[in-house]
């Protein structure tokens, strides 16, 4: 297959389940979803930024184990679940240098390094489950999903057909000014749009704004992951997804998206 039919095809296979899952799918189906997610994420993660972790097989188990405690305070506990696990990561990783090696100059910046990775990853995804709490949770995760695909997919062609301008070239080479610009302009159509349908609540001012956030926080996600691969030398987060790389290439646009979908919700 070309790059492109990859592209095409593993997305398919990818999204229409993920969709199914969340318009369809029990709370524990989304629970397992992002705990799946978390767990590929933060492994990808560690192979790009957190490599002193794989020399220790404690710190891989307090890497990981530490991760999950965030989506199942989640789902068990809500907001208030969600901090619990993370303070509990946090003092339980605190707590076992200060019995094991309190002297040991390198377990803060390991430790750093996992905080770094629960943050970025397991603690942005579970507010997909805190959005899933609420009433209007599938329709609003639906709205959301539905606007980064449209970014992202608008970016991608814009820039393939009219791309000129570096947006941020040190960061990202490909990326341009073209391409964002059709992004957002194809993420507010359809989320005025499609915010008639999942979101009648909603006026299009609303909608509208809302779309516009969405977007653009997106944009800029993309561009932080791809400041981590730059700093690691790497061109993708892994090989796990034909034609987009690894799960990071894929979640990077929605880990500050969820947490800002659920401010407006």
């Amino acid at each position: 297959m070309s790059s492109h039919t990859q592209r095409l095809v593993t997305a398919i296979l990818v999204l229409v389940p993920v969709l199914w899952v969340i318009a369809a799918g029990s709370y524990w189906t989304w629970t397992v979803m992002v705990l799946l997610a978390a767990l590929l994420g933060l492994r990808e993660f560690q192979h790009l930024l957190v490599s002193d972790v794989r020399s220790s097989r404690q710190w891989r188990v307090l890497y990981y184990s530490g991760g999950l405690f965030l989506p199942a305070g989640a789902a068990l506990g809500g907001p208030t679940g969600l901090h619990c696990g993370l303070i509990l990561g946090l003092f339980g990783a605190l707590l076992g240098m200060l019995a094991r090696s309190p002297l040991d100059s390198n377990g803060i910046r390991r430790l750093a390094q996992c905080t770094l990775g629960w943050l970025y990853i397991p603690y942005l995804l579970s507010y997909v489950l805190l959005i899933g709490q609420a009433p209007p949770g599938r329709r609003w995760l639906l709205f959301t999903l539905v606007v980064v695909v449209c970014s992202d997919a608008g970016a991608y062609y814009s820039g393939r057909t009219w791309g000129r301008h570096k947006l941020y070239e040190a960061v990202s080479p490909k990326k341009t000014v073209e391409g964002s610009a059709g992004g957002l302009l194809l993420s507010v159509l359809a989320g005025v749009g499609i915010g008639q349908l999942l979101l009648p609540e909603r006026t299009i001012p609303q909608t509208l704004v809302l779309s516009v956030a969405l977007a653009l926080i997106s944009q800029t996600g993309d561009l932080i992951e791809s400041m981590m691969k730059r700093i690691s030398g790497k061109k993708d987060s892994s090989r796990l997804l034909p034609g987009h790389g690894g799960i990071l290439d894929r979640l990077d646009s929605l880990l500050f998206v969820f947490p800002t979908s659920w401010l407006f919700l």
